[in-house]
């Protein structure tokens, strides 16, 4: 495949009509069935008037790793999304590492395509990246129902505000909702003036019950050491009988929340 007659600096993107050396490279390809596709093509370096630099050309059709076509890295991209990166490198016969390379500039172009949201309800949670409580930030839009970003170099509400300043001003503005667990750094950096003051925040399900759950176990300790005798049945063995729901329990269950019922006025 001969080169055009204009190009463009790798290094810059100015272009230029002369380079400085050549050579031809064979560029992987989707295939044809099960026959592998390589192209011949002339790669050129450019010797850049504005930059200075020597360096190879750019070619829109490349992927960020030159030995392959973009389709090639689209490809493997939509074939990640419903399987292992194992099965793909066998499938395509290709490493490991060059299918995670393909794969996350595949995910940059959905990204580029998508451009920024703009939600109106989010979800904001932290998850562990390694052992050692390494945490990272992901902030989802529960309208659209996916994650839109992912980042931070911890669960700090320095890293909140990093999510915060990507989405800028006017549309941290729009959102109404923040779904999030009772983190303090969340809250503060979600209800800083500059950020998103007017959005409700809601806790999640979870961190509300595990609160209730420890309120209740303090106080249950603390009933049991008041109480002496025969009073200290109504407390001990009764936790779950008071958490859970009254259809879910058994008769012997049943008939132990209506006496702790009656004995407090119930």
């Amino acid at each position: 495949m001969p080169a055009g007659k204009k190009t463009a600096c790798g290094a810059c993107g100015q272009g230029a009509r002369s380079w400085y050396d050549r050579k031809t490279r064979r560029v992987r390809d989707l295939p044809c069935g099960d026959t592998r596709v390589y192209l011949a093509v002339e790669i050129r370096r450019v010797e850049c008037r504005k930059c200075g630099k020597v360096k190879q050309e750019t070619l829109d059709w490349l992927a960020d790793n030159p030995f392959y076509t973009k389709r090639v890295a689209f490809f493997v991209g939509r074939r990640c999304r419903s399987m292992t990166i194992k099965d793909v490198a066998e499938e395509t016969r290709l490493n490991g590492k060059t299918i995670k390379a393909l794969d996350a500039q595949y995910m940059q172009e959905q990204l580029r395509r998508a451009g920024t949201p703009a939600p109106k309800v989010i979800g904001l949670d932290e998850i562990s990246i390694r052992k050692g409580h390494t945490y990272r930030i992901v902030v989802s839009d529960l309208e659209r129902r996916r994650p839109i970003w992912f980042g931070g170099t911890d669960r700090s509400e320095a890293s909140m505000d990093e999510f915060y300043q990507w989405l800028g001003v006017s549309k941290s503005k729009k959102i109404r909702l923040a779904v999030m667990d009772m983190w303090k750094a969340f809250r503060n950096a979600t209800h800083k003036p500059e950020y998103a003051p007017q959005a409700a925040i809601l806790f999640d399900k979870f961190h509300v019950l595990r609160h209730l759950g420890e309120a209740l176990d303090t106080v249950r300790k603390a009933e049991y050491d008041r109480l002496t005798g025969k009073d200290r049945r109504f407390i001990k063995g009764q936790k779950y009988t008071l958490l859970a729901h009254r259809e879910n329990l058994k008769p012997d269950g049943r008939r132990s929340l209506r006496l702790l019922l009656k004995t407090n006025g119930g």
